[in-house]
């Protein structure tokens, strides 16, 4: 490829889509900046003549042009687009649309679209059907996920995404009245089918959880958010922040007796990397030890088990499920 030609597809590259603009000057101090050895008005020869052959024009201003790509271009693709990355990229839209901040969606765009063509053109297309061939599931029980407005997500997500404070309306809960925050966020958590803004409020250090669907405005500030040096997202989630710790003890070791459907299920997905499960040497009954973290979490899958599972100890655990199966046993003691 010879460098007038590799010149032009990397100008191609440059020009912005709709309603994005750039100058012919800008566009030469990047090639410069690129290593093209190219003067201004070369620059204006290429960005014509391509202007005859691509999707591309000005947007008429005599003093200083802007170039941009048309909204209705087509994605400009080099290489082709494989069909598995054409898949992953229906993938990504189809599963994670909604966590993704708008704005990327936006930018991704021409993407998905261009995926759709390339998998919709596909000789004997076998990846027409492909959403029957692959699926997204959760052993949880199915709930709808909350409303949270199109215009708070994409306020909330800038705000993020430029380190901005955010000026917010926020009721913590239903029965709690919405107040005015100042905002500092952080990071973004995705729970089941909730998201979670984490950060603080103005200029206090405690770590806070905002529910997206409880926002009733947002607006971004000129504000730079408080900085909070040392906070790490991935470790505040490992802390188990997100799964409702008993503080008192925030780890225990748990000893359960299990049956042989449940030990082979946790076999295949351990409790924890130091998880045992051995038979006991006078009953049998499959004995599993694992040291775990003191959650609520905890006691609502080990409830789901039903009399599959029953816990040994720590004592104290195992005093609350007897006290909790016989709050159930009386209210379930006479037909309604």
């Amino acid at each position: 490829m010879n460098d007038a030609c590799y010149r032009r597809i990397q100008t191609l590259r440059l020009i912005p889509k709709a309603p994005t603009r750039i100058s012919v000057s800008q566009l030469h101090e990047k090639l410069v900046g690129h290593g093209f050895d190219i003067d201004v008005r070369s620059v204006q020869r290429d960005v014509n003549s391509l202007a005859n052959l691509f999707a591309i024009e000005n947007d008429g201003n005599k003093d200083i042009p802007g170039w941009y790509w048309r909204k209705d271009a087509e994605k400009l693709e080099l290489p082709e687009m494989e069909p598995a990355v054409a898949l992953s990229f229906r993938m990504v839209k189809s599963f994670l649309d909604r966590f993704m901040p708008p704005s990327t969606l936006d930018d991704l765009g021409d993407y998905f679209n261009y995926a759709e063509q390339v998998l919709s053109n596909l000789p004997d297309n076998h990846l027409a059907d492909w959403t029957n061939k692959i699926a997204l599931l959760s052993r949880n029980q199915p709930l709808l996920s909350p409303n949270i407005a199109d215009d708070i997500l994409n306020k909330v997500y800038t705000a993020l995404l430029t380190d901005k404070q955010l000026q917010a309306v926020y009721r913590p809960r239903k029965e709690d009245e919405a107040k005015e925050y100042a905002i500092n966020p952080f990071g973004l958590v995705l729970v089941d089918k909730v998201i979670y803004l984490v950060g603080t409020l103005w200029e206090y250090r405690d770590i806070k959880q905002f529910a997206l669907h409880r926002f009733e405005s947002a607006e971004v500030t000129k504000d730079d958010a408080m900085e909070y040096f040392g906070f790490d997202l991935q470790k505040y989630i490992k802390q188990g922040q997100f799964e409702y710790l008993i503080e008192e003890e925030k780890t225990i070791k748990l000893k359960l007796v299990v049956s042989e459907k449940i030990a082979f299920h946790l076999t295949e997905s351990p409790l924890a990397e130091n998880q045992t499960i051995k038979p006991e040497k006078d009953t049998g009954r499959l004995i599993l030890r694992a040291e775990v973290k003191n959650t609520q979490q905890l006691r609502w899958w080990l409830m789901s088990f039903g009399d599959g599972v029953e816990v040994l100890s720590p004592s104290k655990l195992r005093a609350e499920f007897k006290q909790t199966f016989e709050a159930l046993a009386n209210k379930y003691h006479d037909d309604v």
